[in-house]
């Protein structure tokens, strides 16, 4: 449980380090706004793309203590390309090949740790709690010490923090990834249809026979198109504001601490109310956050809507994961993760910034923000009409059925005698 720890801690350091100031390293290099948010939108489209791909290596061919190696340590080395005066389309290059590899990290750690916890709904926000406030914690600390440096040390700090995560994952307990006997044996097993393969491997096997996930990703889609956007936007306004690094680092930095508080209530609030109420307020409270940002043109009181920010993105984080490890069988856990994130952190990014490039050219970033607003507010609609009543990780489930079924395979292997004499039993027993 130590190295799970270090390991959500090397998460939030990630973006303490890298993910916070990414966009205005972009602007160091010479971008403007709308060029950072196509940047921003071609590497989410190369981790979108990606993604399903690490959820099925994690699964059925290394598991995801590997998986989550391999894509640590290319990211690490493409990241000290930016630390050069490279040409623009080299630039880009360099953050479409980040996006693939690293932006499985999140997914391959909440697959790792929910797969191997006792009881995920309890335990989950405890531990992802860890990430929120070392990205807290390393914002502000790297946004100080960006204000003597410049923005030209923040690959070189990024790419130590992807190395960490490699580092600590050798350390990681070992879960392998399903043998194909294995799955299939489980598949037959099952009492539930959805363990057919397809054409796209555990992707298929998830998505099929499940309307409820795909409408539940739906959802997601909206609420994320207001966060991924946002984090991106925000980020540049603060700068045009005026704001230099210790100011972004600050801004980011407080809105991630308070994901920490927000990770303990949304836990407690799910295992006594369900998802449901939980999805809904903090999806609201999402949508009032963005529309504010329309209104406000002071840092310091965009910091302090951070932190409303903060607490309620933990609620939908929290929602989603157990949702997925609930709605989802454990064979297909990684899968799970990595296509919620792959939507959230994928197609989600490359939507809004898409978008918001486009209104950020006609209306400026009021107008951006507003639509981030209603985006939000949707997918928040949507996903509180989506998501299941009452979410339980399906792991004592899923055993219990595989017990029935080796049951009912003893009863069907009986011999004849055998069956006679335990009528002939519990006839004279009555």
């Amino acid at each position: 449980m130590r190295w799970i720890r270090l390991l959500y801690l090397a998460n939030g350091a990630i973006y303490g380090t890298w993910g916070a100031f990414m966009p205005v390293v972009l602007t160091w290099h010479g971008f403007d706004a709308p060029l950072v948010a196509l940047t921003g939108s071609l590497g989410s489209i190369a981790f979108w793309l990606s993604l399903p791909v690490w959820g099925h290596l994690g699964d059925k061919v290394v598991g995801t203590r590997r998986a989550l190696q391999l894509t640590a340590i290319p990211t690490a080395i493409l990241l000290l390309g930016l630390e050069l005066p490279l040409p623009a389309l080299f630039i880009v290059l360099l953050c479409v090949a980040g996006g693939a590899t690293g932006g499985a990290i999140g997914a391959l750690t909440d697959a790792h740790t929910v797969a191997g916890l006792a009881d995920p709904e309890r335990e989950y926000g405890k531990l992802r709690m860890l990430g929120s406030l070392g990205a807290g914690v390393f914002a502000i600390g790297f946004g100080l010490l960006y204000d003597r440096t410049g923005y030209m040390m923040v690959p070189l700090a990024g790419g130590v923090a992807f190395s960490t995560v490699a580092i600590v994952a050798f350390k990681l307990p070992y879960r392998p990834a399903v043998s194909r006997a294995a799955d299939r044996t489980a598949a037959a097993e099952s009492p539930e249809s959805d363990a057919r393969p397809g054409r796209f491997g555990s992707l298929s096997e998830a998505l099929h026979g499940r309307p409820r996930l795909i409408l539940i990703l739906v959802g997601c889609l909206g609420i994320f198109m207001g966060i991924m956007g946002g984090g991106t936007f925000i980020t540049l306004r603060l700068q045009a504001l005026g704001g230099g690094p210790s100011t972004i680092g600050f801004a980011n930095g407080i809105g991630s601490s308070a994901e920490v508080p927000g990770m303990f209530l949304a836990g407690w609030l799910v295992v006594r109310y369900g998802v449901r109420p939980v999805m809904g307020i903090a999806a609201f409270g999402l949508a009032c956050v963005f529309g504010s940002w329309a209104l406000t043109t002071d840092p310091l009181l965009i910091s302090a809507t951070k932190i409303l920010g903060g607490v309620m993105f933990a609620g939908v984080t929290v929602s989603f994961v157990v949702t997925m490890a609930s709605i989802l069988p454990q064979r297909l856990v990684s899968t799970g993760q990595t296509l919620y994130q792959s939507v959230a952190f994928g197609a989600a990014a490359v939507l809004s910034n898409l978008i918001g490039a486009v209104l950020y050219k006609l209306g400026g970033a009021e107008v951006v923000f507003i639509f981030l607003a209603c985006a939000t507010a949707v997918g928040g609609v949507i996903s509180v009409l989506a998501l299941p009543a009452h979410s339980r990780i399906r792991r004592v489930r899923d055993e219990t059925d595989l017990a029935l079924a080796a049951e009912s395979v003893t009863v069907a292997l009986s011999t004849p005698e055998q069956v006679l004499a335990e009528r002939v039993g519990a006839e004279a027993h009555q």
